[in-house]
């Protein structure tokens, strides 16, 4: 109620500031929209926020702080790109205001325009380690791992984290080791960047350094469940299905909506024979956001063994539309129409299996009895002789049945 109150005594500032007699000149015009803004913005009507920002930027486009406000209001409405526009606007006319080169990279990072967002992290790392120039900005600013940021010198361990994962999505994996260990000797104590370096030792294969990284992780920060649950996904080789149970469940309770542990959880359930247990983590898992082509295709595999081939069939081409390239997907939803009797459309997706793995085994065998139901004898013969060439022992005896 307080806040439609609110709306209407913004609508009433509008329009007696701008019909004011005083408000004649542009400056104080475009003042009073940037104050309507900054009404609107308290009120958290970003929309309407943006519209008093827009009429400010439009009379007065030098306006430092209707642009600021303006791409934190974008950046709160899903609008980086806009928001970015505006910290590009903000940069032309102070090249060394930090606060805007910084939210700039963050949003480059986000987006994926990793080159772009080294450019901006490396000019942070030229410019001078002062204060920064308006305290204003700092109350406004949004929550990114780094709030009321004071001098460059406090920020320059999380320039060199982020230039550290920039690299390692670029696939520059010793200079993205480089990056982070500049910022652990800023930092040393930053349970954050060792998650990221031992992220990069694990793409690397150095896995005995990322459990170093991430127990050290652990002893800093005990609660952290990314870090708890980073550890257990590195240790699944040695431990059991029970221990992997246990470990994601202490997880989970920590940190219910974490929809990577409920997807490991249900994994772990599912090779243990808790098919319901299993089921119940991966619809967790969904509900929670998770968009993970295997979480579907696991679910999928799943729905398979719980006799429910529709259901089966749904989740295998939200895996496919999610990454079109997963043979195993294709495989499991040619297995899906199987039991379904639909024996030509799964031969079809057992040959874009087939596509993206030409040594697929198991496909050429399932194709074979797609066909062999479909009359084709010779084709099915010719697919369950190719799966035991290539070490499928168990096409030998259906080979022996059906071809000879």
């Amino acid at each position: 109620m307080w806040q439609k109150s609110l709306l209407f005594s913004i609508v009433l500032m509008a329009f007696y500031l701008c019909a004011w007699p005083q408000a004649t000149k542009p400056g104080k015009v475009a003042e009073n929209y940037f104050r309507l803004g900054e009404a609107a913005f308290k009120a958290d009507n970003m929309m309407l926020a943006q519209a008093f920002y827009d009429s400010c930027i439009f009379i007065l486009p030098t306006h430092f702080q209707a642009h600021f406000s303006r791409a934190i209001a974008r950046e709160n409405t899903g609008n980086p790109e806009g928001a970015i526009s505006d910290y590009s606007a903000l940069i032309h006319l102070d090249p060394e205001f930090t606060e805007a080169v910084w939210s700039r990279a963050v949003l480059h990072h986000r987006l994926q325009h990793y080159e772009l967002a080294r450019h901006d992290f490396k000019t942070l790392l030229s410019l001078p380690e002062e204060e920064t120039n308006a305290v204003y900005f700092q109350q406004r600013y949004p929550d990114d791992g780094v709030s009321k940021i004071a001098t460059l010198k406090t920020m320059r361990a999380q320039i060199y984290n982020h230039l550290g994962m920039v690299a390692d999505k670029l696939t520059q994996y010793d200079l993205a080791l480089e990056h982070f260990e500049a910022a652990l000797s800023i930092e040393p104590g930053n349970a954050d960047i060792l998650v990221n370096r031992a992220q990069t030792y694990e793409t690397v294969g150095n896995l005995t350094s990322a459990k170093k990284d991430l127990q050290a992780a652990l002893t800093m920060n005990p609660d952290n469940p990314l870090v708890k649950y980073n550890l257990a996904r590195l240790q699944e080789e040695s431990a059991s299905y029970n221990e992997l149970i246990d470990t994601y469940s202490s997880i989970i309770q920590d940190t219910p909506g974490f929809p990577e542990a409920y997807a490991k959880r249900g994994l772990a359930r599912m090779n243990n024979d808790d098919l319901m247990g299993a089921l119940s983590d991966y619809d967790s898992a969904i509900l929670y956001g998770s968009e993970d082509p295997v979480l579907w295709m696991n679910r999928g595999i799943l729905k398979l063994k719980l006799s429910n081939p529709d259901g089966a069939y749904s989740d295998l081409s939200k895996a496919i539309e999610l990454r079109p390239d997963l043979e195993n997907a294709w495989l499991n939803r040619g297995n899906a129409l199987m039991k379904l009797k639909r024996y030509k459309d799964a031969v079809q997706n057992y040959d874009v299996a087939i596509m993206y793995y030409p040594e697929f085994a198991m496909a050429y065998y399932n194709r074979g009895i797609a066909r062999y139901n479909l009359h084709r004898k010779e084709l099915a013969c010719h697919d369950l002789k190719k799966a035991l060439d290539l070490g499928m022992e168990q096409a030998e005896s259906t080979f022996s049945k059906m071809c000879k």
